[in-house]
């Protein structure tokens, strides 16, 4: 990984990286649209959603509870602070799964500066129409339209509760490497995500790179990168598990 600020090295990295993130992003986009069908919210909620058919009553009537506490939980607390109650039966705009860019913030130690990080491997899982940008913008607007936010907590709520009530999908994320996890992002409070992570490692140079860069471009954001040995560590999950199980025999 560069360890001075060498811009041309800089320059040739960055486009490997965004080659490698394109690739991965395309196949893991691919995955999870052949995935959707699993994760579909009229599965779990039945007729608590508008127009869905009735299903099992006993059990949409327990996963809408659930989902209810979760909302009551999260969103009434900081930094939604929503009064609004969820309504029945709710109305969803869009429940198509996009990937949208993981974000994180890193303070240089020496300036002090606070810096966006974008990871080029890594994605959060949402629904198309509700991009996480737009939704970090809209909880920091004081002028913000509350019937707005409300619809961005519902819609990853909603997300995250049949992706974790889904366990199947995880494994079979996991197994083409790409596994799923559950986390929670700086500015969002206690609101889980669904993130999908990829085989290949990305990193971040020397911090006096990263200064240098954004001096230059006249920005405080930054991209991981993704060199060749990143590419050359990759391990095969599968060919360890099979090693690991013939091992002593």
């Amino acid at each position: 990984m560069t360890q001075t600020f060498d811009v041309e090295a800089l320059i040739r990295l960055r486009s490997q990286t965004r080659a490698i993130s394109d690739a991965l992003k395309a196949q893991a986009s691919d995955y999870l649209a052949t995935l959707a069908l699993l994760i579909r919210p009229q599965t779990f909620f039945g007729e608590y959603l508008q127009g869905a058919q009735r299903s099992s009553g006993r059990e949409t009537q327990h996963h809408f509870k659930e989902l209810k506490e979760l909302y009551d939980r999260i969103g009434s607390a900081s930094p939604f602070q929503l009064v609004n109650e969820l309504e029945v039966p709710l109305t969803l705009i869009s429940t198509t799964p996009e990937l949208f860019p993981l974000e994180y913030d890193k303070v240089l130690s020496q300036s002090g500066q606070s810096i966006r990080i974008t990871s080029p491997v890594r994605w959060v899982v949402g629904f198309s129409s509700f991009d996480l940008a737009r939704f970090r913008t809209v909880i920091k607007d004081p002028n913000r339209s509350s019937a707005e936010l409300h619809r961005f907590v519902v819609h990853y709520l909603v997300l995250f509760y049949c992706l974790s009530q889904s366990p199947g999908v995880g494994r079979v994320l996991e197994g083409l490497r790409f596994p799923l996890s559950f986390e929670r992002l700086k500015y969002f409070g206690d609101l889980p995500f669904c993130v999908i992570g990829s085989p290949v490692r990305a990193q971040l140079p020397d911090e006096s790179v990263i200064r240098s860069s954004t001096q230059i471009a006249g920005n405080t954001s930054f991209e991981e990168l993704v060199g060749h040995e990143n590419i050359v560590e990759m391990n095969d999950e599968i060919r360890q598990r099979l090693l690991l199980t013939i091992e002593g025999m």
